[in-house]
């Protein structure tokens, strides 16, 4: 590795939380813009409509499969829990932003293609069904991997600087408790919102 190459590394090991937000939030940004660029390509997708009617009229029936708590909560925590295993290697430098952008994508994605399908009443519908997950768990996301991120960066140093478990710690342990909180909320209201929307939208 030649000496530019290694004072580059010093410099990213040394990134205020600041400019690691901004650089995790474009990567989430971009990721979302290119879920929304890929749905439109999509184009009229007659047979995946059909589907999704028939999902949404199921779920207005409240005839919809249930949904176990531990399937709720490894949905929750997969995108978290991602991150934080990252943490403890360099290689999370790289993976952390393409985890932000991967998950921005795949929630443009669903929600833009329920839009594109079915106009309003698929916005509604979406939000019936990612609300929860875009009000609280993507502010975790982005709060663990701010911290996931810090630690990563400063493993590329020659003389790695381990971030205090107390400063971890102070950033995980409400984090845990958000999710915990999410993961009832999508549980035990989402179904049920879902089916009120679906019910009132797509009925026969």
């Amino acid at each position: 590795m030649d000496l530019r190459a290694v004072e580059r590394v010093k410099q990213l090991s040394r990134w205020d939380g600041l400019t690691a937000t901004a650089l995790l939030g474009i990567c989430f940004f971009a990721g979302t813009l290119a879920g929304f660029l890929f749905s439109c390509l999509g184009g009229e997708s007659g047979e995946l409509r059909d589907y999704l009617l028939g999902c949404f009229r199921l779920a207005g029936s409240g005839r919809s499969p249930d949904v176990s708590l531990l399937a709720v909560v490894w949905e929750v925590l997969r995108w978290p829990l991602l991150v934080f295993l990252l943490s403890f290697t360099a290689l999370g430098a790289v993976g952390i932003p393409v985890v932000l952008a991967a998950r921005g994508f795949v929630l443009s994605y669903a929600a833009a293609t329920f839009g594109r399908l079915f106009g309003l009443e698929g916005f509604a519908a979406s939000l019936a069904a990612f609300g929860v997950t875009a009000l609280l768990s993507v502010p975790v996301l982005f709060a663990a991997a701010c911290d996931a991120f810090r630690c990563s960066l400063g493993r590329l140093s020659h003389e790695p600087r381990p971030v205090p478990l107390t400063d971890r710690l102070a950033v995980l342990g409400p984090c845990g408790v958000l999710l915990a909180l999410n993961a009832a909320l999508q549980w035990a209201v989402t179904p049920a919102l879902l089916t009120a929307v679906c019910a009132r939208l797509f009925a026969p």
